[in-house]
């Protein structure tokens, strides 16, 4: 079932849209939809109410083309991938034998050629591409021309999020690159910056590159139902501490760790280890601190180096902060994502009394989503209300015929569809009665939110 919510609005129902001024008759007719829309807002969120209560290439500089014959020896242990297509603008720059840098417009990645690198100017090229990396973070990226050889080691450089190693750490990234084998291989060496979220290593030839996780933990996601339990495993990609290239395998054993693998929870609920493992399982009712954290600090044998991993739970079906109109609100059991048809996307939290939506379509993470007075692509409708009537919104287009847009944006920081959605809202909403306003109360707020059950 399907609810498309706050897709009404004075002068602009859903499916008989009225531009420019309306009449006497016709504001009689929007208002009696709007108060029938608002009772059946407020009966599906007193349901949703009271179920909450209820509950690559080689030094030979050979190409990395999928179309030819592979030249190497497979290697037992690598797991071979797909070679990345395109996916992006290719970025490109002259670069001479005095060196220079060339960095992708979205800071991602930065590449550096020393002095005496190359003999000659040489059109350098970063081709954004597919990740098909084992536990892959971002896009990989396609260096031409492929197969290059440097005199002098050039420094290859990535950027990452804090989202990027939420089910990591930064000491826990690392570069890799494919060769023709399909396999890919850890470079070692790598130098992490967790100030700036960079890791470098030293590059010396084109491939296609890729940073990845060589530590990750597993598990059935961010969200459990009250009493549901979930098995976190620790995955070994690459050696933390090795000293020459590796080929990419998974390893649920705990790889390279020692059996000295500490699990600790903070929080509510019952966590039972078993080595490299360990099984959660969520309290009956909602507890005081929601997310839970459980960790797991991993140390090697002979080398003085500490990982710890970390993994967020939330209890319950999500929950949206707000502060509207003076007010600290925050809304837990009546809050959920509907996304089942993607272009009448929305997220909806309330109380009794009270009821917020943000509605969008066609939603992708890392979407920053203007205000506007619908939900179209690229752009986003807020709407808050009180059982009473009275009604905020982010805009609407009955002052004369001209737009009136509150200022403001959706950030979706993350976005499994489905699944769930996580991210931020900032801006003003304008007094559903003002006409002919683009002004009104401040509004900012986060929400993490899960999918209505399919």
């Amino acid at each position: 079932m399907t609810y498309h919510t706050a897709s009404f609005r004075i002068g602009a129902p859903q499916g008989a849209v009225l531009h420019g001024q309306l009449s006497n008759a016709g504001c009689k007719f929007t208002q009696y939809a709007r108060k029938t829309v608002i009772t059946f807002r407020y009966f599906l969120l007193a349901g949703w109410l009271l179920l909450g209560g209820l509950n690559g290439c080689k030094p030979d500089q050979t190409e990395v083309d999928p179309s030819k014959p592979n030249t190497e020896q497979p290697n037992p242990t690598g797991e071979v991938t797909e070679v990345g297509q395109p996916d992006g603008v290719v970025i490109s720059k002259t670069i001479g034998p005095e060196g220079g840098t060339l960095s992708t417009a979205d800071g991602r990645i930065r590449l550096t050629l020393p002095a005496g690198a190359i003999d000659k100017a040489t059109t350098i090229s970063i081709q954004p591409i597919t990740n098909h990396t084992p536990n892959g973070v971002g896009q990989s990226y396609r260096f031409m021309p492929d197969g290059l050889q440097f005199k002098k080691p050039a420094t290859l450089t990535f950027h990452h999020t804090e989202s990027d190693v939420e089910d990591s750490a930064p000491s826990a990234l690392g570069v890799a690159y494919q060769r023709t084998n399909k396999i890919w291989y850890a470079v070692p060496g790598k130098q992490v910056d967790t100030q700036k979220r960079e890791v470098s290593v030293a590059m010396p030839h084109f491939s296609d590159w890729s940073l990845f996780e060589q530590f990750h933990l597993t598990g059935s996601g961010s969200f459990l139902d009250l009493g549901e339990s979930m098995t976190l495993e620790v995955v070994e990609i690459a050696p933390l501490t090795g000293n020459g290239e590796e080929p990419l395998i998974s390893k649920t054993t705990g790889g390279q760790a020692n059996d000295g693998l500490k699990w600790a929870l903070i929080g509510e609920g019952t966590l039972k280890p078993d080595k490299h493992a360990a099984t959660y399982t969520a309290p009956r009712t909602l507890p005081k601190q929601n997310p839970v954290t459980i960790s797991v600090e991993m140390t090697f044998a002979n080398s003085p180096v500490k990982l710890i991993l970390v993994r967020e739970v939330y209890i319950g079906r999500g929950y949206i902060k707000l502060n509207f109109l003076g007010q600290e609100r925050l809304y837990t059991l009546g809050v959920f994502l509907d996304d089942e048809e993607p272009e009448y996307s929305a997220i909806i939290g309330g109380t009794s009394s009270e009821m917020f939506s943000i509605n969008f379509s066609n939603g992708k993470e890392g979407s920053v989503i203007p205000f506007y007075y619908d939900r179209e692509p690229g752009k986003c409708r807020v709407n808050f209300e009180f059982n009473g009537g009275k009604q905020y919104d982010s805009g609407h287009d009955w002052c004369n015929g001209e737009d009136m847009i509150a200022n403001g944006q959706v950030v979706l920081e993350k976005y499994e569809p489905g699944k769930f959605v996580k991210g931020t809202i900032s801006g003003n909403l304008i007094d559903y009665e003002d006409e002919c306003t683009r002004s009104g109360p401040p509004i900012s707020g986060e929400f993490f939110v899960r999918a209505m059950p399919r």
